[in-house]
């Protein structure tokens, strides 16, 4: 993911009014991130799969990663030409779809997810979108449902209906997140929309699984929730402390004053959020004045313990891309030349080691294996 100024513009400005329930303050983890110490020692890497391919397009270091029983599909983030997929030892099994105008490619997408043995890619059409279903096993376009509302996040459910994320933006319609049915129609709609028209929603993920629910946040904000059948159930908040936005930011009505004034104050934001049974990990971005820098927070949910691990992208490349909790570990995408670089610095295992020895310049990106267990 890429912070820019013209982004940050386009997106910040207003202050979330979450329409929620009341929730029991006993059973919201509230997470104090200044108080959060910094593990010295990185995950140790003990396992790499290295991605094979038969194209150069995969070499930037912006990425899209999605991990399932059938392998890993793996895109650009920034101007995607088509959504690549390996099988779980890394082998380059083709293009599932690609950006085009001929039967069974899409003209764009922004999210995708894998729900059973499809792969569902979110194609955006101005004020809807489609629901592009691929068999994955073949590869192939199998349907496409025309929804009724606006979204660049989504969800699918086992029931076959779909949960939609719009953003902030009023002209994409009243509310921010809304249901649909398996015909794309609008059956249920939350979080009303009281936002300025002039706001282009700012593309994240918004649905995260977390063991047996699924966990919900809007971009920048420091609430997390459960979604449920009812209701939205405050999960987590976190407390961003020195990068936490004071409410008086948001009065300002000029956009360039109110980016000026945010970006000195600073600003964090949950990129990503991981949880299973035994863990709780999220991506944390923050950035004040031109500097940036991110730390991965992991808590573990039966001893309480937490932790976090400072990571940059030019000292620490090779824990800048969680995608993935598996088990005890979480799954990292890295760029192959900033492993190069780095090959006698990283904390892996011999065996890895060797494995990494062989990567070029021209190399496609590494699964890496982070332990969680210490």
């Amino acid at each position: 993911m890429k912070w820019t100024k013209s982004l940050y513009l386009i997106v910040l400005l207003g202050f979330l009014a979450c329409n929620s329930s009341k929730n029991d303050p006993n059973q919201v983890k509230i997470i104090p991130l200044d108080n959060i110490p910094i593990q010295e020692d990185k995950l140790l890497i003990d396992q790499a799969i290295l991605l094979g391919s038969d194209t150069l397009e995969l070499l930037g270091s912006e990425l899209r990663t999605v991990f399932s029983k059938h392998g890993f599909f793996v895109s650009n983030y920034n101007g995607p030409k088509a959504i690549h997929h390996f099988s779980p030892q890394g082998e380059h099994l083709g293009r599932i779809t690609e950006v085009g105008e001929a039967p069974g490619q899409v003209l764009r997408f922004e999210e995708f997810r894998i729900h059973g043995d499809t792969l569902i890619v979110n194609t955006g059409k101005g004020d809807h979108i489609d629901l592009n279903f691929f068999y994955i096993p073949e590869h192939r376009l199998v349907k496409t449902i025309e929804t009724e509302a606006s979204a660049f996040s989504f969800y699918p459910n086992e029931d076959g209906s779909f949960w939609l994320y719009s953003g902030l933006n009023k002209a994409v319609g009243d509310y921010r997140l809304q249901r649909v049915d398996q015909m794309g129609k609008v059956i249920e709609q939350r979080l009303f929309n009281d936002f300025n028209d002039a706001l282009i929603p700012f593309t994240e993920n918004s649905f995260f699984e977390g063991g047996e629910r699924l966990l919900f946040r809007e971009p920048l904000f420091p609430e997390i929730y459960e979604v449920q059948s009812d209701s939205l159930k405050l999960a987590y908040e976190m407390d961003f402390g020195s990068y936490s936005i004071p409410n008086e930011i948001w009065e300002i009505e000029d956009p360039f004053q109110l980016f000026e004034q945010l970006n000195k104050n600073g600003f964090a934001d949950s990129y990503s959020i991981f949880e299973n049974e035994k863990f709780f990990l999220a991506d944390i971005v923050l950035q004040r004045e031109g500097d940036y820098r991110k730390e991965l927070l992991i808590i573990d949910r039966v001893s309480g313990e937490s932790r976090k691990i400072e990571i940059t992208q030019d000292n620490f490349p090779e824990y800048y891309s969680p995608f993935a909790l598996v088990g005890s570990h979480v799954l990292f995408i890295a760029y192959a030349p900033a492993l190069i670089q780095r090959i006698d610095e990283l904390n892996v295992t011999e065996e890895v080691r060797e494995q990494l020895k062989v990567l070029v310049e021209d190399s496609n990106p590494v699964i890496l294996y982070g332990r969680l267990e210490k």
